[in-house]
Parts: structure tokens; C-alpha cells; sequence
């Protein structure tokens, strides 16, 4: 099989996977948000910024950062606006029932499906807020240091450190998902 052909079918099949839990609108969405994040860390590593300027890479995240801040708010507004903040934050109402359950499960080898309350759309939670943290410092950042402020360069340290809230939740939740996304494909695409 031709690179190109396993691409193609690895594309198909991961969209029908995560058609099992998101709608085509938040498929999208979501694919967005990947390769924002993506060219996000890549450019971040090419950035030069100081005082009185910046480097064309620096623009490049910086504007892109902008667009990233509208995709994570309408990701946030759709999601919480069809399953509430309690779908995703149940702990926060003292409801751990559903994520221990899950944990249990974990711990004893079985992959476990996103279910309301649970362990998975509590860590889509926690994305949903690093993603947010990250973005927003950055904007913030941006808007200081286009000003002058002094507080640019704190807010420059705060984006950097929260940045790598997503970079930790990227790679966990990526590979979870990859994961599950390798088995479904084994025990039913396959049939």
C-alpha cells in the first residue's frame, strides 16, 4: 500500500472513529484546534521578540495565537453550551463517582469510552482549560507588549509556563486517544 493510500484510509477511518463522540461540526473544530496547536509549538521555538520588534515567526504565532483564542472559545461555548459545566467538571459538584469508576477500569487494562461525568470528558475539561489559559495569556502578552508595559515580560513567562499545560495535555490526551483510536480500529474496522 502507497503512502498516500494509508493516509487516505487512516484519515477516513479516524474521522469515522471520532464520529462515535463528536458531531461533524466539532470533528472539524477540533482538527483545527490539532494543527493550530501544531504550528503553534513549531513556530513558538522560532520566535525572536524584543522591546522594539519581532522576528516574521514571532507575527506568525502571535497572529495565529489570535485565531486560536476564536477556534478555543467556540470549542468551549459548543461544548459547554450542549453539555453543561458539569459534564465536564463533576468534581467541582463533588461527583468523582463516574471518574473512580473509570480509574478502576484503567487500572485494570480496560480502555474507557467518554461518558458524561467521567474520566475522558473530564480531561477534555481540563484541555478545554489549558487551552483557554494559554491562548488568553497570550493575547494579553501580546496586547502589554504592544503597549510598552512592563508587565509584558510577566505575562510573556505566564503564557510560556501555561504553554506547556498544552503541550503535557496534548501529548496525553493524543495518545489516549490514539490508542483508542488503534484498538477500535483492530477489534471493529476491521470486520
Amino acid at each position: 500500500m502507497k503512502i498516500q493510500e494509508l493516509i487516505k484510509t487512516q484519515s477516513e477511518l479516524l474521522w469515522r472513529f471520532m464520529g462515535f463522540f463528536q458531531s461533524p461540526f466539532l470533528r472539524v473544530l477540533h482538527a483545527l484546534v490539532v494543527l493550530f496547536v501544531i504550528l503553534q509549538l513549531c513556530s513558538s521555538t522560532l520566535m525572536r521578540v524584543t522591546p522594539d520588534g519581532a522576528s516574521w515567526t514571532a507575527w506568525y504565532h502571535m497572529l495565529e495565537g489570535m485565531s486560536l483564542c476564536v477556534l478555543g472559545v467556540i470549542v468551549a461555548a459548543y461544548s459547554l453550551g450542549k453539555h453543561g459545566l458539569k459534564y465536564f467538571f463533576p468534581y467541582l459538584w463533588g461527583d468523582v463517582d463516574q471518574i473512580r469508576k473509570d480509574l478502576i477500569a484503567s487500572l485494570h487494562g480496560r480502555l474507557v469510552a467518554p461518558r458524561p461525568g467521567g474520566l475522558a470528558t473530564s480531561v477534555q475539561g481540563l484541555g478545554l482549560g489549558a487551552l483557554l489559559l494559554t491562548a488568553f495569556s497570550g493575547l494579553t502578552w501580546f496586547l502589554l507588549w504592544r503597549d510598552g508595559s512592563p508587565a509584558a515580560h510577566g505575562w510573556r513567562v505566564t503564557h510560556e509556563w501555561l504553554a506547556w499545560l498544552v503541550i503535557v495535555y496534548f501529548i496525553g490526551h493524543g495518545g489516549m486517544a490514539l490508542l483508542h483510536f488503534f484498538v477500535w480500529q483492530r477489534q471493529v474496522a476491521k470486520k
